[in-house]
Formats: C-alpha cells, sequence, structure tokens
C-alpha cells in the first residue's frame, strides 16, 4: 500500500495506523486495547512505531506529570499480526 493510499483510506474513515512499515486495521481492536480507546484513536492515520516500543509517551494526558513510556509485550506483538493488512 502506497502512502497515498493508506492516506486515502484514512480519509475515508478506516482505522488505519502504520507499525514497522506494515498498516493495521485496528478498527476491531480500538474497544479491547488496555491503554484505553484514546490512544488507539489519537494515532489514526500515523505510525505507531515509538509509541509502540515505548520511544514516545503523551504529555498532559495524566494532568501535569508527564506520561510513562510504555512497550509492548510479545502477546501485544501477536495481536499485532493478526491487525495487519498491509
Amino acid at each position: 500500500m502506497t502512502q497515498r493510499e493508506f492516506e486515502d483510506h484514512v480519509d475515508r474513515g478506516r482505522k488505519l495506523v502504520i507499525l514497522d512499515e506494515f498498516v493495521l486495521d485496528v478498527a476491531k481492536y480500538i474497544d479491547w486495547h488496555p491503554g484505553g480507546r484514546f490512544l488507539i484513536t489519537h494515532n489514526i492515520g500515523r505510525d505507531i512505531s515509538k509509541c509502540f516500543y515505548g520511544g514516545y509517551a503523551l504529555e498532559g494526558n495524566l494532568g501535569p506529570t508527564l506520561a510513562p513510556t510504555w512497550t509492548h509485550s510479545n502477546i501485544a506483538r501477536q495481536v499485532v499480526n493478526q491487525l495487519i493488512i498491509a
């Protein structure tokens, strides 16, 4: 899938993210994400690699303190494998 195709799908309402150059359809997973619906919804249309591997955290989502970074488990990686569409 090209970048333009990805953007077109997102513009038409598909719930897609990029992780390690894979395109994931997260529509059916949004409500199951242990960190909450907001984290995935906020990142629709974006590359989530830094978030997934703990290199980035949303600032201000826990009040005035910085949010802790998070690295995902092997189970999370297995879930990701099921979400890959391109």
